[in-house]
């Protein structure tokens, strides 16, 4: 499979179900979600790849501003850093100006 490059047909295959959350409007498509059931060898080839791949990317190719997604980094993290921040540009007295952005409804979750 590394050799050949292809990944097999069944290792990508998925059958979806959508489950209704109970007491809710049927009619509203945010009141359903997916359930994904994949092939387990696909899974486990899945999170092979997801680890090299996240190793290469810690080794210098992501900014250290980049927190989200990334191992041992969270939102603390950069709450701590934005805090910081605000508070050297008060120090100084410079202006800072921010914007947060809730991209909760974006993505399915």
């Amino acid at each position: 499979m590394w050799h050949q490059e292809q990944v097999p047909q069944d290792f990508k295959d998925n059958i979806i179900v959508h489950l209704y959350k109970k007491n809710r409007n049927r009619q509203l498509c945010d009141n359903h979600r997916g359930i994904s059931f994949l092939n387990i060898d696909g899974k486990i080839f899945a999170r092979i790849l997801l680890n090299r791949f996240n190793a290469h990317l810690e080794q210098g190719l992501l900014p250290e501003s980049q927190y989200c997604f990334r191992r041992h980094r969270g939102t603390i993290d950069m709450i701590f850093a934005t805090r910081q921040l605000q508070e050297k540009c008060q120090e100084m007295q410079i202006h800072l100006y921010t914007t947060f952005v809730d991209l909760t409804k974006a993505f399915d979750t």
